[in-house]
């Protein structure tokens, strides 16, 4: 067989998909770009361009010390991965992304006297590329939104309010792995959505990606895989647990014993948390060292019950979005420890529905988003007085704002979506709630 050549009509057919592919998400685009510019402009500038002083970075902690980790698996030291305490609570999965990033930066000299210090230079690569890795959120987000025909406007709203969520759990906190288990439980249930009796096999890969990055993906699969039969979903469930098993691989070899410890206890650290009304629950695991797993399994146990209760008798996009907000949410009312970024996948799914009801709703809840971030982007520890309970208000009010019918403007829209295509003879659209091919 002869070799093909790459030739002219090729190249147009690929920049003819790229062309297709940016016209059809100019939200998403537009907010990435939206969401880089000032967080990065912010880090540098912060603290030297109000008062005139010397430039100081303003970084998140928790992004270096993953980076840390992902130094020591890209050097063979995966002894380390685990070591800095507090840090890495999951599957490593970001840390291998970051791995080569990080090399590269090495190897351009960028990397000086890292891990140990926060240099500029590998800043100025580092911070990008996080909310780069992040911006999937965005683009999941803006894949519903299509598939219930959202307007133009509508969509840009909803993802400038997504984007200064991510900024904030990327850019302030230093966790884009969140957005990205974020990403993937969207995009696991649009995949059921579109085959409910086919899709179950790409679900489970979307949902096991996102488990390997943050396990919260874990309180999605239950509503997401709720439509299979037992036989199909045991058929399917390995998937789930294969990229966090490959990614684990290097810790567990080397440091079995700490790899399992860290896994099954979640260890918080109480100095350096803000406390909830279960803080005195979490088990003392060690000198200064609280264990923050048994109330997760039993919020992910209650919102497993919630969606099998629900989503084996409706199993609709919208139902599924709604009972993964519920179980995000419970997983934040039963926390022994609270950070602002845990609020952050409630918050995703809320603009998402809030949106299908209107700009109105979309608009209560993207206050509501602004006053978690005023609450809990300060950089102390907090007593439960006034903090949570103000937490707990705001988070009440993005699930109110999903409550409801769809606005009638949207119903109507896509009735006509769905009458114009009927009238040309072609294939039919799908209802609100279904995704796009």
């Amino acid at each position: 067989m002869r070799k093909r050549h790459w030739t002219q009509l090729d190249r147009g057919r690929v920049v003819a998909a790229a062309k297709a592919w940016v016209t059809e998400r100019p939200a998403p685009i537009v907010a990435t770009i939206a969401m880089l510019i000032p967080v990065m402009g912010y880090s540098v500038l912060g603290h030297g361009f109000p008062s005139g002083r010397h430039l100081e970075l303003i970084t998140p902690g928790d992004l270096w010390g993953m980076s840390a980790s992902s130094w020591f698996l890209a050097h063979g030291q995966f002894g380390h991965i685990y070591a800095s305490p507090g840090v890495l609570t999951s599957p490593p999965a970001l840390e291998f992304v970051l791995a080569p990033i990080l090399l590269f930066a090495q190897m351009v000299g960028l990397a000086a006297h890292f891990p140990g210090s926060s240099p500029l230079g590998l800043w100025l690569l580092l911070g990008p590329v996080a909310l780069l890795i992040a911006s999937p959120a965005l683009f999941a987000v803006d894949a519903v939104a299509r598939s219930w025909h959202l307007n133009d406007r509508t969509r840009l709203v909803l993802a400038l309010g997504s984007a200064l969520g991510v900024a904030n759990v990327a850019g302030v906190w230093g966790h884009p792995e969140d957005c990205v288990a974020v990403a993937m439980v969207l995009w696991a249930a649009l995949a059921m959505e579109r085959r409910p009796d086919g899709g179950g096999r790409r679900a489970a890969w979307l949902l096991g990606l996102g488990i390997a990055f943050q396990p919260l993906a874990i309180l999605g699969v239950v509503p997401v895989l709720a439509c299979l039969d037992w036989r199909s979903f045991a058929k399917v469930s390995w998937r789930l647990a294969l990229p966090s098993l490959l990614v684990l691989i290097p810790p567990l070899i080397a440091q079995p014993r700490l790899t399992r410890f860290v896994l099954v206890n979640q260890p918080i650290y109480p100095k350096a948390v803000s406390f909830t009304p279960l803080t005195h629950f979490a088990p003392v695991i060690g000198a200064g060292t609280d264990g923050g797993g048994p109330t997760r399994l039993v919020a992910l146990l209650l919102g497993a019950g919630l969606a099998v209760a629900v989503c084996r008798r409706r199993h609709d996009l919208p139902t599924v979005l709604t009972m993964t907000a519920i179980a995000f949410s419970l997983r934040v009312l039963f926390e022994t420890e609270l950070v602002w970024y845990y609020l952050w996948p409630v918050a995703a799914i809320c603009l998402l529905l809030s949106a299908r009801r209107g700009v109105r709703y979309l608009s209560v809840c993207s206050v509501a988003l602004v006053a978690t971030i005023v609450l809990g982007n300060h950089n102390a520890v907090h007593n439960i007085a006034l903090w949570w309970p103000g937490l707990m208000a705001s988070l009440a009010v993005m699930l109110g704002s999903t409550a409801g019918r769809v606005g009638q403007h949207q119903a109507s829209r896509t009735s006509l979506l769905e009458h114009g295509a009927h009238g040309m003879g072609v294939r039919q659209l799908r209802p609100a709630g279904s995704p796009d091919v």
